[in-house]
């Protein structure tokens, strides 16, 4: 896999984009992503003790009081009660509905592990490292680290085949940010912020840039310098400047309609359709102008594989999440059906959000789940419309002269009594002027008589 970062920088906006074999895969906003409270940790107040949700509310300093359910705290809930000050990390962002929820149990992330002070002497190792004797390795390094029986560990991807001296460093430096938070919190009676993450190139390196980057594309020359120190960590790694927008150069523009269009054409001429709820995601396969294959089982198939792997990138793109269901062709051979849910299986190895697929439904649905902490791109580029109310639908222009002319007719009557009204002038949408015609005006006009 042919995997490259780049970094574009336009009027002091950054942008990011992760590119896998050339194809836009991720993109990332700085503007947008300041604006997200995920992983932050604050001194709270709790506001209010709710029984009935086994949970409290809490004020963070933010616009609405976040919401920390009863087993998410690290201490017997009883001992909690309204006025008490609790250090809390954003588990998830909000949205216009709700708050953020909250976690006691806190989470600070590293290159190659996640230190949890309330990890409860546990150790975890990413289900990406699959060498067995080096997640030996890596649990052996977590016990001679762990040193209280309150904190844990996770160890990431990155971690695979790093050296002691490296991974203990990290550990003690995130060790010591817990530290400081928890000398911070002493210091103030109010909702405060106490720890947010790296800057904002800082955190996409982190989270993004591995052993499979092969390059790293910018136009920007201080960038350029910040990359050029990365050669010493990975060896294979190209850095590359650019003179025009990194964007255009790396042709991400033409890619950009991927993250607008309800429909997604596939290279056989199949098509996919994303339609979007409040409870779920539908992404629904059609053949369309396939009928290139010997037969109705193969053309299914190969439309399905292709249509596996699009909605895989489209989740991670789009950074969809909660329930999704995918409608593919119809299939009669269980073996296909299998293949299928092995190559998305794959195809989400590379997605850094945990993807969990139930299977194939009784009704032929493959049902999945994708778990993020922050929101999906369409709800930080998209504002609802006005007009429609998010429903993609607006009454048709019949309807819409029937209702114009019920109102016009009430208004006359009603003004004919109370004025002397000699001419009424209505202006209308253009595609209502096949029903305003000549005869209707006459009508209306004996009619107002």
């Amino acid at each position: 896999m042919k995997k490259s970062l780049v970094f574009s920088k336009h009027s002091e906006e950054m942008r990011v984009a992760l590119l896998e074999n050339d194809k836009l895969m991720e993109i990332f906003f700085e503007d947008l992503e300041a604006g997200k409270l995920s992983g932050k940790i604050f001194l709270g107040r709790i506001e209010n003790v709710v029984p009935a949700l086994e949970s409290f509310f809490v004020n963070i300093g933010t616009k609405k009081n976040g919401f920390l359910r009863f087993k998410d705290t690290t201490v017997d809930p009883n001992s909690l009660h309204r006025g008490s000050f609790i250090i809390v990390q954003v588990k998830k962002d909000g949205n216009t509905r709700k708050g953020p929820q909250l976690t006691m149990r806190i989470d600070i992330p590293g290159r190659y592990m996640v230190y949890m002070p309330y990890g409860e002497n546990s150790i975890g190792i990413s289900k990406k490292i699959f060498s067995l004797s080096e997640k030996d390795r890596l649990r052996e390094i977590g016990e001679i680290l762990i040193e209280t029986e309150e904190e844990g560990l996770i160890f990431r991807t990155n971690s695979e085949n790093v050296d002691f001296e490296s991974i203990k460093n990290e550990f003690y430096n995130l060790k010591l940010i817990w530290n400081n938070i928890l000398k911070k919190a002493k210091l103030y009676n109010k909702p405060t912020l106490l720890f947010e993450d790296e800057n904002f190139v800082q955190y996409i390196l982190r989270e993004k840039l591995d052993n499979n980057t092969y390059e790293i594309i910018t136009d920007d020359i201080e960038l350029f310098k910040i990359f050029n120190k990365l050669k010493t960590q990975y060896s294979n790694l190209k850095v590359r400047k650019v003179d025009i927008d990194a964007f255009s150069w790396a042709k991400i523009y033409e890619q950009l309609d991927d993250l607008f269009a309800r429909k997604i054409e596939l290279p056989s001429g199949g098509v996919i359709t994303i339609d979007k709820t409040e409870a779920l995601t539908v992404f629904d396969v059609d053949s369309a102008s396939n009928v290139l294959e010997k037969d109705v089982e193969t053309t299914s198939f190969k439309t399905n594989l292709e249509a596996a792997k699009e909605i895989a990138r489209q989740l991670r793109l789009r950074n969809i999440a909660g329930i999704i269901l995918i409608d593919f062709i119809d299939m009669k051979d269980n073996y296909h059906k299998e293949e299928i849910i092995n190559i998305f299986r794959e195809e989400t190895l590379k997605d850094k959000a945990k993807v969990s697929i139930s299977g194939f439904t009784k009704l032929g649905l493959l049902e999945l789940s994708r778990k993020r902490t922050t929101p999906s791109i369409d709800a930080l580029l998209f504002t609802q419309c006005p007009i429609c109310q998010g429903t993609g639908k607006i009454a048709s222009p019949r309807i819409v002269f029937r209702r114009a002319l019920k109102e016009l007719e009430e208004s006359l009557t009603d003004l004919k009594e109370k004025h002397n009204i000699k001419e009424v002038y209505a202006s209308v949408y253009h595609n209502l002027s096949g029903y305003f015609t000549k005869e209707k005006k006459k009508e209306l006009e004996k009619n107002s008589m």
